[in-house]
């Protein structure tokens, strides 16, 4: 009661009472079964004609998974989608859309419209409804987004924790059950996690997320989890007025051109598999502040904190008292520690005004006393360098690049 003390009462009941609520499992079995015994089932697989999805998924879309989709607001994740159901058609659940948007959509990416079903809904249940009475017409289903679906099985707002796993819960079990594949959508937060209960990624089959910077023209779609195949694969892809453009491995040189530049280091990365040339990008000006700026554009702000220190050890560079601004060309976010030595190369060309030279590549993992260390898929970027007629620049030592240039 009001203008009373110790008047709340917890109340715990969220949930809606079992006997109230139908809950149709696609697991219900009272039977333990053995694998040697067992009749085997061969998983069927589809592939979704898009050969850098395909590529990410291993083999395909496997019949009756649940794969979920995030990414940042206006990375291109509805535009994906939208692509993908041209390829290979299926139903399109607009929670956040109407119908109109996606159909001006489809028409500006100059896809089939025939191939689009459109259900335009926030109810789970009516979701369940109507694919179990088109009985397998559809391959593909994709719900946009989970954070605006609604249950009627427990109670709560739009967007809650209970609404969000309850609602999986329920899609998950109709995927199963159907053998229908379901693509649900979700946001991404200001700190980059998938909104919702961190129980979301663990119920889910397959988990990948579309990356990119949005001034940017490329974009990365990554795996973090896949039941069905490998998480070491990337797909790329080019935003165009047209959609997102495939990339293939002889396109991947991001970099601007071959010309010698001040402050200008070229690396080798791997993403996933998939070796890539990127130019990193330094610029050490005089600080005239108390506490001087350290900005970094595609690298871990811990990371290259890290790098400055070395660099300021190791070759002797009064960093203290300079502004330190880097930068990866393309847009790409990196987290190898290959480019370890392009971000200390690109650092000391830029202080000392001097270029590293017009084709070498800078690769190897710095450590804190200034060592360089060699990095994985060594080969593989090796033979990267020389499809481009480029040479590795051979360093051991930080302290090197003093002598090199």
């Amino acid at each position: 009661m009001c203008k009373e003390w110790n008047s709340f009462k917890e109340v715990s009941g969220e949930i809606k009472k079992l006997s109230k609520v139908k809950v149709n499992s696609a697991r219900s079995s009272t039977d333990i079964l053995n694998l040697k015994t067992m009749k085997s089932e061969n998983v069927q697989v589809f592939l979704s004609n898009i050969g850098e999805v395909d590529r990410v998924l291993g083999k395909g879309f496997v019949r009756g998974s649940v794969v979920l989709f995030s990414g940042e607001p206006g990375i291109g994740k509805s535009t994906l989608l939208t692509q993908l159901i041209g390829k290979i058609g299926g139903l399109y659940v607009a929670g956040e859309e109407s119908a109109g948007q996606i159909q001006l959509r489809v028409k500006r990416l100059g896809l089939d419209e025939a191939r689009f079903d459109i259900l335009e809904t926030n109810s789970v249940e009516e979701i369940v409804e109507k694919v179990e009475r088109a009985k397998n017409v559809y391959k593909i289903i994709v719900v946009d987004s989970i954070q605006v679906m609604l249950t009627s099985n427990v109670t709560g707002v739009v967007g809650s924790v209970s609404q969000i796993k309850e609602s999986t819960y329920r899609l998950i079990e109709l995927a199963k059950r159907s053998g229908v594949v379901i693509v649900i959508v979700g946001h991404v937060t200001k700190d980059g996690e998938i909104a919702g209960p961190k129980l979301l990624e663990h119920m889910v089959d397959v988990v990948v997320t579309f990356e990119g910077e949005r001034n940017s023209e490329l974009r990365i779609l990554r795996s973090l989890k896949n039941r069905f195949g490998p998480t070491d694969e990337v797909g790329v892809f080019r935003m165009d007025e047209k959609g997102l453009i495939e990339m293939r491995d002889e396109n991947l040189k991001m970099i601007d051109s071959d010309v010698e530049k001040v402050g200008s280091a070229l690396t080798i990365v791997m993403e996933g598999n998939r070796p890539m040339m990127l130019e990193v990008q330094a610029l050490v000006v005089e600080s005239f502040a108390q506490i001087p700026k350290r900005i970094f554009s595609g690298i871990d702000y811990n990371r290259g904190q890290l790098l400055v220190a070395v660099a300021q050890k190791s070759l002797s560079l009064p960093l203290y008292k300079y502004d330190v601004f880097i930068s990866v060309t393309g847009g790409i976010r990196i987290d190898d520690t290959g480019a370890d030595l392009a971000i200390v190369g690109a650092i000391f060309s830029s202080y000392k005004e001097k270029g590293l030279g017009k084709n070498k590549v800078f690769i190897g993992e710095v450590s804190l006393l200034g060592e360089v260390k060699r990095v994985k898929n060594w080969e593989r970027r090796k033979k990267e360098i020389e499809s481009f007629n480029k040479v590795m620049f051979d360093i051991r030592n930080v302290r090197e690049l003093k002598k090199g240039f």
